[in-house]
């Protein structure tokens, strides 16, 4: 038997040039020229200018934007009956809906209730989509709409009315040629 070698389990490291010395500057300098490569390949482009109201950027497909309340085509009736699934599938709690029952000569839904309150605070909702997967009737789905800034937080609670009605059609703010 060989008794044991220390030496044999040892993996030699390798280890760059020493720091210092002449050829650490010209070291820096090229790495530091090798990271500015893609700036310096940007600043040829020249810069790139979007007028905004204008011309906006196309939303992609599955884009969650604005919350829109439904209404049945035939009837005209609302498709959502106040079953509150979406306010409990919501995680930021942003949905509020107060249900009310139907009678034959006050008949708002479908079903046997329906929300008299729907509201949703946008200042806390996260754009998440449980709300429309929750729904079982597709009374709430989230359309691309993505303008939804306003000057106070009260206007950014959407209130049953403000959700069934058509989304406002933005106005640019200069018109073509001008």
């Amino acid at each position: 038997m060989s008794p044991y070698d220390p030496t044999a389990d040892v993996i030699e490291v390798r280890r760059g040039p020493n720091p210092g010395g002449p050829m650490s500057i010209y070291r820096v300098f090229g790495e530091t020229l090798r990271g500015l490569k893609t700036t310096l390949g940007r600043v040829v482009e020249g810069p790139v200018t979007m007028e905004y109201p204008e011309q906006k950027t196309p939303v992609y497909p599955r884009f969650r934007g604005r919350h829109k309340l439904h209404r049945f085509e035939d009837s005209g009736l609302e498709k959502c009956v106040g079953c509150s699934l979406c306010a409990a599938a919501c995680p930021a709690e942003c949905i509020r809906v107060v249900a009310a029952e139907n009678t034959p000569d006050h008949q708002v839904s479908a079903g046997e209730r329906y929300a008299a309150v729907y509201e949703i605070n946008m200042t806390r909702c996260i754009f998440c989509g449980y709300c429309e997967v929750a729904c079982p009737f597709d009374a709430i789905t989230m359309g691309n709409d993505y303008e939804l800034a306003d000057y106070t937080r009260t206007d950014l609670i959407f209130t049953k009315e403000m959700l069934l009605a058509d989304p406002i059609e933005k106005t640019p703010l200069r018109m073509e040629g001008e």
